[in-house]
């Protein structure tokens, strides 16, 4: 992906919002491991719009599944959502369906790919599957916005708040932008401020707020938003700062932290007990009986298992054949499996609830402080077993801990409330150590000689030295400018590529240190400049923006500035 670098003279920016451009309409996406969610506003207007009717699902539900199905040789995408689902639990058909492909941009994915072929289909990549999935959700919410008076508007005139998981790290963000791209969504001519990323955990604590006045949660009190989905689980605890008639605002007390443990790795565990119980060979793990078997879990027993009562689950008759080693009595006279609520407990809803509870305990520990709320978001967050578990275990610590109303679109409206407020989340703590490679004075008898430069001012360097511009857990203001000055010889192109150490130990002194990795390929091209001739020396500034869901940067290169938002480095 080439890096989106545009020119403008300096003098024609407002610094504070370069390149502004206005939208009047504005969309937020929800794009979630198992459901995915949409809502839009009007610039004009206060009134924010839930997309609630999707193709072929009875009734009105905020949410639709983040599901494709291809068929045949070619692989042609022949439906999504509930379609693709139904086309899934259709016996003898020629297609495959591919889900929860959301996963394959953590930076934990991996160890569950080995377990769930169905992420992908052969030599797709995520940004494939992604793009594919975001440009049919587009087109059906366009259509749908169209007929209730959008349509007075081009769709060129539309504006995007798309929401990302907290634990996603740059690449991963600079991923989702590209597959919009691809998608047809945005184009790459656009003003970078066209899309905007907003953490999912951000985006339910603006949504949150709007209740604090309900929740009783005060100046100088701190809440933490635990958004559980269906693919991972983020966390992050705020302090509310709101002054006797000022503006309120919220800082983040700990980095924002979580884990793939959300409510489709119970129906991973699911999965796994039947074919353990059942006997099944690995080739009928996802055919369409155990699929029919799957869907009737999800639907009929998992959102209402409270830990308590032995559950019955109808086995398909197709499925009895490859029984084999099986029990005779395991399958009981009406057809049914039964599911004993301590093996649910145990194998299925444990594992999961374990690792939410750990990752909450791990947020406290961070905070060292009191935590006065917790609020419960998203589909998962909306569980009432969870909520179950959550409460007896840390009732004694935190006064409130409540479940968001209209949980499932807490991410969704929160991210409109972000367009509009941008700065509400007025501080936020970083979670990579950031640096540049560059050439300092070399120092004899510490850097090695094969890193040695001598540049065009006569003077030995180190070409390989890390040059940290931001630390992890430095807590910084939004839009926070951190400036580098250097300077190239015209009309030499340089470059100042980006760099990123996630490590606990000492910063690194070089950039080919274990740990540090390029993040991104930041080229400056020069431009031509009036009155510099070959060999002149030319100053540049570059202010890294922090603050924001994307890393920015702004090069000024004599009164001309370029805008860049971070490009994935492809090795």
């Amino acid at each position: 992906m080439a890096p989106d670098l545009r020119y403008r003279p300096a003098s024609e920016l407002n610094t504070e919002e370069p390149l502004a451009v206005t939208f009047p309409v504005i969309i937020a996406i929800d794009f979630g491991t198992t459901f995915s969610g949409c809502c839009y506003k009007y610039a004009h207007d206060e009134e924010v719009y839930d997309i609630v009717k999707w193709p072929k699902h009875s009734g009105f539900y905020a949410k639709v599944p983040s599901l494709l199905y291809y068929r045949g040789r070619s692989n042609r995408l022949v439906d999504w959502g509930e379609g693709a689902r139904r086309l899934s639990l259709q016996p003898r058909v020629d297609g495959s369906l591919v889900r929860r492909f959301k996963l394959c941009l953590a930076s934990d994915y991996g160890t569950e790919k080995a377990s769930d072929t169905s992420f992908l289909l052969p030599d797709q990549s995520p940004v494939d599957a992604i793009a594919d999935y975001l440009q049919v959700f587009h087109d059906y919410v366009c259509e749908e916005m169209e007929k209730t008076g959008a349509n007075r508007y081009g769709r060129e005139q539309y504006r995007y708040c798309l929401t990302v998981p907290a634990i996603w790290d740059d690449q991963a963000k600079a991923l989702m932008r590209e597959a919009m791209v691809q998608a047809n969504i945005i184009q790459e001519s656009d003003p970078p401020e066209r899309l905007v990323m907003v953490t999912e955990p951000e985006a339910a604590a603006i949504y949150c707020e709007k209740q604090s006045r309900d929740w009783n949660v005060q100046d100088q009190e701190n809440f933490m938003i635990v958004d559980a989905g269906g693919g991972t689980v983020d966390l992050i605890i705020y302090h509310m700062h709101w002054p006797q008639g000022e503006e309120k605002s919220l800082e983040e007390i700990t980095s924002a932290s979580g884990g793939s443990c959300g409510s489709s790795f119970i129906d991973s565990n699911m999965r796994a007990l039947l074919m353990e119980k059942l006997k099944l060979p690995a080739d009928v793990a996802s055919s369409c009986a155990v699929e029919t078997m799957m869907d009737t879990f999800t639907e009929k027993i998992k959102p209402y298992f409270s830990g308590n009562e032995d559950q019955f689950l109808p086995v398909p008759i197709s499925l009895l054949s490859h029984c084999q080693g099986a029990p005779s009595s395991l399958i009981e006279e009406n057809g049914c499996i039964r599911l004993q609520a301590e093996e649910l407990n145990d194998k299925v809803y444990n594992p999961v609830f374990n690792q939410v509870i750990d990752l909450i305990e791990d947020q406290l520990e961070l905070a060292g402080t009191d935590v006065n709320a917790m609020f419960l978001v998203g589909g998962f967050g909306c569980s009432d077993y969870l909520y179950k578990i959550v409460e007896e275990r840390f009732h004694s610590r935190i006064p409130i801990i409540a479940m968001a109303p209209r949980g499932d679109i807490a991410v969704a409206r929160g991210a409109v409330y972000y367009i509009t407020k941008p700065k509400l989340v007025s501080s936020k703590i970083l979670r990579y150590t950031y640096g540049l490679r560059t050439r300092m004075v070399f120092e004899e008898g510490l850097d090695l000689e094969d890193t040695a430069v001598v540049t065009s001012d006569g003077v030995k360097r180190c070409s390989t030295r890390f040059d940290v511009i931001a630390s992890k857990g430095q807590q910084v203001q939004a839009n926070t400018k951190i400036s580098r000055r250097f300077w190239a010889v015209y009309p030499h192109n340089t470059d100042a590529d980006l760099y990123v150490y996630d490590g606990g130990n000492s910063i690194p002194r070089y950039t080919t240190d274990p740990g540090v990795r390029k993040l991104a390929k930041f080229p400056i091209k020069m431009p031509h400049l009036e009155g510099f001739t070959k060999g002149d020396r030319v100053d540049i500034r570059i202010d890294y923006i922090f603050g924001l869901t994307e890393l920015k940067a702004h090069v000024f290169i004599a009164d001309r500035q370029f805008e860049f938002i971070c490009s994935l480095y492809k090795p």
